[in-house]
């Protein structure tokens, strides 16, 4: 018995719902929040220094991403740089007492939300619900990257197009 289109797009539609609802409550509370690159940086460092590389790979975000979320979250002093014991050359990010107490208000804050929106779910439901979820992040964490199929080539409209094709009709070694 395995997943059938019709279901898997089903699952697809229910998924970008929720991520667009919880962006959606997210956008709703600006100021009372963090972002959840922000905050799951400071989870992350919170267990233990980390290198800003190994932060991107967790939170699955592009380097760029982490760097500029970490240089925020130095500036309002929630996390430090500290040089990496195992190379001088590099640093690791550490969270600060600031950061801590920001995490836990973040943390009080998010739970209350949740209960306060979910009045009509009990403890069995939540335990099912992150059940499913947990079981779906693993299967698609474990996913193989190699897919049998070419991917469809368009991004967005014909901008996108247009700039893949400068990109990939450029000789070698040479920028569109």
């Amino acid at each position: 018995m395995s997943l059938s289109e019709r279901r898997a797009a089903q699952l697809l539609t229910a998924l970008d719902s929720v991520v667009r609802t919880v962006r959606y409550v997210a956008a709703k509370d600006h100021g009372q929040t963090m972002t959840g690159t922000l905050s799951g940086i400071l989870k992350a460092v919170s267990a233990a220094d980390q290198r800003p590389g190994d932060l991107a790979a967790h939170l699955m975000v592009a380097p760029s991403v982490a760097s500029r979320a970490v240089a925020a979250l130095e500036a309002d002093g929630l996390v430090e740089r500290h040089t990496d014991p195992d190379d001088a050359r590099a640093s690791r990010i550490g969270i600060t007492d600031l950061g801590r107490e920001r995490l836990a208000e973040h943390r009080r804050y998010t739970l209350q939300r949740v209960v306060a929106a979910l009045p009509d779910w009990d403890d069995e439901e939540a335990a099912l619900a992150t059940q499913v979820l947990s079981r779906l992040d693993l299967s698609l964490a474990a996913a193989p990257t190699a897919h049998p199929l070419t991917p469809p080539k368009v991004l967005a409209g014909t901008t996108a197009i247009t700039l893949l094709d400068q990109v990939e009709s450029a000789p070698a070694g040479e920028a569109a």
